[in-house]
């Protein structure tokens, strides 16, 4: 890699520097933090709301070319077809052999090689041959198993705790808008915005976004990958959010593609009872 370009900056110029810096990273961060630590997408959703109302990193960018729209679209689709296409039930009926070693190598790092964690639903909503062959003790009971777990008791029992059913659809709809606006918006200021530019050189912001650096990109399309638990996938979604930003110089047009993926992806975990993805 190059060497970081680096500009002499007057108290004022390095002023602004650091404002910037914080105004990408500091809700990122706190995103990181939220994800760990609260469970409840309302108040994630909401919290990543007032960061960005008080950070606002687009004070450095310009505004959304309308002409940018189309392929940012198109982008999302392409890249929604990348995350969920190799764990399809199709491509697991069709191809399973593929399904399974995609399964294997390029989904959970922290459990190389090995298939996605498969939970049984509890007893209670299984069909009534299974429910009495578990009274009989019987072995090599063959159970229902998914890739998510499910709530194990109560009025909601065998669902998963974000659908619709359990959460009621305002709350639903605040997840939508939590995973399709407000993340696309925190992660795509920092990791294309930010910290792509800021690997070339100091003020990010003086670089231009239009200048296409490989290694760089590899990078930061490999940590944003690994961020995620389909990190396979997250990389080919940073490189194609990456080389969007960069063909169109327009942060806009990487927000939009990202929203539009996590968009569909939620109505495809509701439709298909897909939740691992969620």
């Amino acid at each position: 890699m190059s060497e970081r370009e680096h500009q002499e900056l007057t108290p004022e110029e390095q002023k602004e520097n650091v404002m910037a810096v914080v105004a990408h990273v500091l809700p990122f961060a706190i995103w990181l933090t939220l994800m760990v630590y609260f469970e409840n997408y309302v108040v994630r959703t909401v919290s990543g709301l007032v960061l960005l109302a008080v950070a606002r990193p687009w004070r450095w960018y310009p505004r959304l070319q309308l002409k940018n729209i189309p392929a940012a679209i198109a982008v999302g689709v392409l890249i929604f077809f990348v995350w969920v296409g190799f764990e399809t039930p199709w491509m697991a009926q069709k191809a399973p052999a593929v399904a399974e070693w995609y399964d294997r190598l390029f989904v959970d790092l922290m459990h190389p090689f090995k298939t996605r964690e498969l939970f049984d639903v509890p007893a209670e909503i299984e069909s009534d041959a299974v429910q009495e062959a578990i009274l009989l003790g019987e072995e090599n009971i063959e159970r229902t198993r998914l890739p998510f777990e499910v709530i194990e008791s109560g009025p909601h029992v065998g669902r998963h705790i974000y659908d619709p059913r359990v959460t009621g659809l305002f709350v639903f709809w605040v997840h939508m808008f939590g995973t399709s606006v407000i993340i696309a918006i925190i992660e795509e200021f920092f990791f294309r915005g930010f910290l792509y530019r800021w690997m070339m050189g100091s003020p990010f912001f003086k670089i231009d976004p239009g200048r296409l650096h490989w290694p760089m990109l590899l990078v930061i399309s490999v940590f944003f990958g690994v961020e995620h638990y389909e990190w396979m996938a997250g990389i080919i979604c940073g490189i194609a959010f990456g080389l969007l930003y960069i063909k169109t110089q327009d942060i806009w047009a990487a927000i939009i593609a990202h929203g539009t993926t996590n968009f569909i992806l939620g109505l495809y975990v509701v439709q298909f009872n897909a939740y691992e993805f969620w």
